[in-house]
């Protein structure tokens, strides 16, 4: 019997070390990902990049007379699926209900667009008004929190 406790135990040590060693690897392999200031442009997110960001959300967003209350987050260099691009949040009001939409922008292009996930940290964002949205009812239905 214990000649078989022995075979188990080592078979368990050598299956341990089998899944160690995959796991110090891939944590060595991350440490490349946080160095997003080496990529960066220098002079920060071109300023039309607003303009492009409504001229977008005008099109995409079929009924906007239900959304209202627009505000805007700076861009911030990030990277995504697409690889580096400037990703921008925006708040707004869709019926009376909170939603957070997010672009991801390069080259005056928008690369990507969905609504915001809780990895997108848009709620650690400061907000502006997004005037070029158009008017809102921002008085009527307050801050978006």
């Amino acid at each position: 019997m214990f000649l078989g406790e022995r075979q188990s135990a080592s078979f368990l040590w050598h299956a341990a070390g089998a899944a160690v060693v995959p796991a110090i690897a891939l944590l060595q392999g991350c440490s490349d990902l946080a160095l997003p200031s080496e990529e960066a442009p220098a002079s920060g997110a071109d300023p039309s990049y607003n303009k492009l960001t409504a001229n977008y959300l005008k099109n995409t967003f079929k009924d906007r007379a239900s959304y209202d209350a627009f505000e805007i987050s700076a861009s911030r260099w990030v990277h995504s699926i697409k690889g580096w691009t400037w990703m921008t949040c925006i708040r707004f009001q869709d019926q009376g209900h909170p939603r957070t939409y997010v672009l991801f922008i390069k080259d005056r292009n928008i690369l990507d667009s969905r609504y915001a996930v809780q990895t997108d940290a848009c709620s650690t964002q400061t907000y502006v008004p997004f005037d070029a949205m158009g008017p809102t009812r921002a008085g009527v239905l307050g801050p978006l929190y």
